[in-house]
C-alpha cells in the first residue's frame, strides 16, 4: 500500500534554474499589448495621460528580463505610501524608440513628472533603487535593440515634481543594483562579456552629487572563459564582507564562481577567485563541469555558499552520461582566499530538488540517474583492491577520477520523479510519495536492509533531513 508522508520542508534554494538571458543574448520575444481598453478611476486618468502623450494609439512595451516584467510598474517611489506609474509606449504609426512616462498622484489628480525617449527600440530590464542616497528610490532602464545585441542605461532621478533623466555612455551584457561600498548608496553594476574590442569586465557606477552624473567608479577584470550569466547573488560571504557571487558558463560547458567586493583597504573593486595563467587560462578553483547548481545560501546561515561538482565513483572505462554529480558547498573567505567544505548534495535541479548525503555514506556510495532523468539511484560503490593499490602507486598525476575503480553494489535508495497523472495512474506498490508541487510529485523506494548495508540503509523517518525541494 502506499503511504504519504507530509511534504518535505521546501527551501527557498534555486539550483542552476534558467539562465540570465541578459542583453547580449536578447531574452525572449514578449508580446507587445495594444492600447488597452477604457477604465475607470485612476486607471482612467492614467490612460488619459497615456493617450495625450503619445498623441493618439500607442503600443505598450514590456520588459524582457528582471524583477519587472510589466508594461505599467506601479511603485511607491518618493515614500508618501501612494505609489507613481512607470509606463512604457511607443506611438503608433512611428519610428521613434520607445518611451518611458513617470506620473504621480498629486492629491487626487495624476500629472506626469516626466516623458522621454528611451536608449531604444525596447525595454531590456528595469531595476528600482536608491542611486542619490536621498530615500527616494529611482528608476534604472536598460534599453536593447530588437535583437538584442546593444544594450544602453539610462537611470531616472526622482524628485518633488519632476524627474531627472541621466544617460550612460556604457553598454552591458548584465546589469544589477547593490550598495556594494556601505555607503546607503545603490551602486549600478555593469557586467560585460568578452567581445572583439574588449575583455569581460564589471563596472560600479555611481551617482555624484555635486555634478549630477553618474560616472565610473571601479572596475574589475572577469574570466574570458565565461559567454553567458548564470546567476546573481548579493550576498555575505562572511559576517563582515559581502558581494556579489556571480556563476558564469563557457563555450567549455563548464561554469565557475567569481566574487566581485569592494575592498576598503585599496577603495576598489576585487574579484580574487579569478585568476589566470599566463595563457589566459582560468585558474579559478571553483571551475566545475556542468551548471547543474549555482551559488546559495544552502545550509541557512545567512551566507552564500559556492558549489564543487566533482563525477561520483565510477569506473575509467564507464561512460559518465548517467554518473552523478556530487556537490560539495563551499564557504568562501575573501581574507584567505580559501573555500572551506560545508556539506555534500546530489542534486536534480531540472526536478527540483537536492539530495544531502548523510555522513556514513562518504567515501561508500555513487548514484546513477536514468535516461529520461525522472530517477536517480544510490549505491554501495565495491571499490576494486587492485585499483586501490594501482592508486597509490605511479599514478600520481592521473586526474581521469579521484575514485577507485570499483561496482555497482546493493541499492540503498532511489527518488522516482512522477507527473501527478503519472502517479494517479501507477499501479507501482513499490514508490511511497514523500513530497509533492504543482504537477510534480516526489517519491521513494527504500529497499529492505541487507548484510552489506548494515548501519547505512536508509529509513522512511530520515527521509525529510535529507531530501529537498527546491520548489516553492
Amino acid at each position: 500500500m502506499n503511504k504519504k508522508i507530509k511534504a518535505i520542508a521546501i527551501t527557498a534554494l534555486i539550483l542552476a534554474g534558467t539562465m540570465l538571458t541578459g542583453c547580449a543574448s536578447g531574452g525572449f520575444d514578449n508580446s507587445n499589448l495594444l492600447r488597452p481598453p477604457r477604465t475607470t478611476g485612476d486607471k482612467a486618468q492614467i490612460q488619459e495621460i497615456i493617450e495625450e502623450k503619445a498623441g493618439g494609439d500607442y503600443t505598450l512595451k514590456y520588459p524582457k528580463d528582471g524583477s519587472y516584467r510589466s508594461a505599467i510598474i506601479d511603485k511607491d517611489l518618493d515614500g508618501d505610501d501612494v505609489n507613481e506609474s512607470i509606463v512604457f509606449y511607443k506611438p503608433s504609426g512611428n519610428e521613434e524608440p520607445t518611451r518611458i512616462l513617470l506620473i504621480k498622484n498629486f492629491g487626487g489628480t495624476w500629472k506626469d513628472i516626466g516623458d522621454y525617449p528611451g536608449g531604444n527600440t525596447d525595454v531590456d530590464k528595469v531595476e528600482i533603487g536608491d542611486i542619490t542616497g536621498n530615500g527616494t528610490l529611482d528608476v534604472i532602464v536598460g534599453w536593447s535593440d530588437k535583437n538584442g545585441s546593444v544594450c544602453t542605461l539610462s537611470a531616472y532621478i526622482v524628485q518633488e515634481k519632476t524627474t531627472a533623466e541621466l544617460k550612460v555612455k556604457d553598454t552591458y551584457n548584465e546589469f544589477m543594483l547593490a550598495d556594494m561600498n556601505g555607503d546607503k548608496k545603490q551602486s549600478i553594476m555593469l557586467f560585460s562579456l568578452v567581445s572583439e574590442s574588449a575583455d569581460a569586465n564589471v563596472k560600479m557606477l555611481q551617482y555624484d552629487d555635486e555634478s549630477k552624473s553618474i560616472f565610473t567608479r571601479s572596475s574589475v577584470a572577469m574570466s574570458n572563459a565565461a559567454n553567458q550569466y548564470l546567476n546573481f547573488r548579493f550576498g555575505k560571504a562572511t559576517k563582515v564582507t559581502s558581494g556579489i557571487f556571480v556563476d558564469t558558463f563557457g563555450v567549455s560547458g563548464e561554469s565557475e564562481t567569481q566574487f566581485i567586493y569592494w575592498d576598503k583597504k585599496s577603495s576598489n573593486l576585487v574579484n580574487p577567485l579569478y585568476v589566470q595563467s599566463d595563457d589566459k587560462t582560468s585558474l579559478n578553483p571553483t571551475i566545475r563541469p556542468s551548471n547543474e547548481a549555482v551559488c546559495t545560501d544552502i545550509d541557512e546561515n545567512g551566507l552564500t555558499d559556492i558549489p564543487i561538482l566533482t563525477l561520483m565513483p565510477h569506473n575509467s572505462n564507464e561512460g559518465t552520461k548517467l554518473v552523478a554529480f556530487q556537490t560539495t558547498w563551499n564557504s568562501y573567505t575573501p581574507s584567505t582566499d580559501t573555500l572551506s567544505p560545508l556539506i555534500e548534495t546530489v542534486t536534480n535541479a531540472e526536478k527540483g530538488y537536492y539530495f544531502i548525503i548523510p555522513d556514513e555514506w562518504k567515501g561508500k556510495v555513487t548514484a546513477r540517474n536514468s535516461i529520461s532523468g525522472n530517477s536517480l539511484t544510490f549505491y554501495l560503490w565495491n571499490k576494486t583492491s587492485d585499483n586501490d593499490s594501482n592508486n597509490d602507486s605511479d599514478n600520481e598525476n592521473e586526474t581521469d577520477t579521484e575514485y577507485a575503480e570499483g561496482s555497482l553494489g546493493d541499492k540503498l535508495l532511489t527518488i522516482q520523479v512522477f507527473s501527478a497523472q503519472e502517479w494517479t495512474n501507477t499501479k507501482n506498490n513499490d514508490y511511497i510519495e514523500v513530497g509533492d508541487y504543482g504537477d510534480i510529485v516526489y517519491t521513494v523506494n527504500i529497499p529492505s536492509e541487507t548484510e552489506n548495508t548494515k548501519g547505512i540503509a536508509m529509513s522512511l523517518n530520515k527521509i525529510p533531513n535529507y531530501l529537498k525541494l527546491t520548489k516553492k
